[in-house]
């Protein structure tokens, strides 16, 4: 079987287990349930799947010899997500630490044709839902892991040069069982662009608002009984056609607000609310003159943006959107 992908290029799996799990329904509906949240027809930024993110890590994990348990596990490590991926913790979660698909990973995969195939190759799948077993796969920031770089990656490439993409594949390494750089520039690079995408994307106040309105939607929704939580287990699309069904006047206006777009200004009239999303961070390790160190250990530009947004993300602002 062969991987083409947009950040790594072509990889060739040839374990039957990954194959297996790759073309399994449960995987397959990722393909359907964006990263960003929503559709790209409900969103500011043009997206990109889960079960690309997931095959990107699986590819990621490859590169760093991983093995094949912790490929598994990087497959693997998103297959719980509902419809509309995060926007759930702003529904039934808690936004600020964005964890309701790793809270249901475990129940999720027990109910799922997963631990059959896990079995017939002799996996146990309780250990591979256990990301505390996978260093490589998931650390705490501010350190980088296989998911952190991936889903990044797949936004930095829209502005980094391929040269500056590939400088920061090919300096990381993987000495014992952790994620580092064996380059300060590829490092300070990828940090810098880490905190672009937070800035201007991710904790961005149209992503923030897009996120407040679709919530506001599926928790009326929800209220309303047009959907029931088993629903958002559907894909993005076919919670929004049942959405659509409803004929609700606010469901389905709030709807086209997401699909023609608006504006974000700061207010406090009755009609601001306040937008809350997690912060998400990193300070990588670099291996340099047989020393490990941080990039804001050498480049005090790096140490300088890193506290400023610290210090950003505990502002509290109300915010009112105004239609186009």
């Amino acid at each position: 079987m062969k991987v083409i992908d947009a950040v790594y290029g072509d990889t060739k799996i040839k374990e039957q287990v990954l194959i297996d799990l790759i073309n399994c329904p449960s995987m397959q509906r990722l393909k359907k349930i964006s990263q960003f949240g929503m559709p790209d027809e409900y969103y500011h930024i043009k997206g990109f799947s889960r079960y690309e993110h997931c095959v990107g890590v699986m590819v990621l994990l490859r590169r760093l010899e991983a093995s094949l348990k912790e490929q598994i596990a990087g497959l693997l490590h998103d297959v719980s997500h509902t419809a509309f991926s995060h926007v759930i913790d702003w529904v039934v979660g808690d936004p600020n630490k964005e964890d309701h698909q790793d809270n249901s990973l475990l129940d999720f995969v027990e109910k799922s044709e997963i631990p059959g195939i896990l079995e017939k190759y002799n996996f146990d799948y309780k250990e591979i839902c256990e990301h505390e077993n996978f260093s490589l796969l998931e650390n705490n920031a501010p350190d980088i892991c296989a998911d952190r770089v991936d889903y990044s990656l797949r936004e930095i490439i829209s502005f980094e040069t391929s040269e500056n993409i590939n400088l920061i594949l090919n300096s990381l390494i993987n000495p014992k069982g952790k994620i580092i750089f064996n380059n300060k520039n590829a490092a300070e690079i990828f940090a810098k662009s880490y905190v672009k995408c937070q800035k201007e994307h991710w904790a961005g106040t149209q992503a923030k608002a897009r996120y407040h309105i679709l919530s506001s939607i599926l928790k009326k929704a929800l209220d309303e009984k047009i959907i029931f939580l088993q629903d958002l287990w559907k894909t993005d699309q076919e919670v929004i056609d049942i959405l659509k069904e409803s004929k609700i006047n606010d469901i389905l206006d709030n709807l086209n607000l997401l699909k023609k777009g608006f504006d974000v200004v700061e207010s406090q009239n009755k009609n601001s609310f306040i937008l809350k999303k997690k912060f998400r961070w990193v300070d990588p390790q670099v291996l340099f003159e047989e020393r490990l160190a941080r990039v804001s250990d050498f480049s005090e530009e790096y140490k300088s943006i890193l506290e400023n947004e610290k210090s950003d993300s505990k502002i509290t602002k109300t915010f009112e959107v105004i239609s186009k």
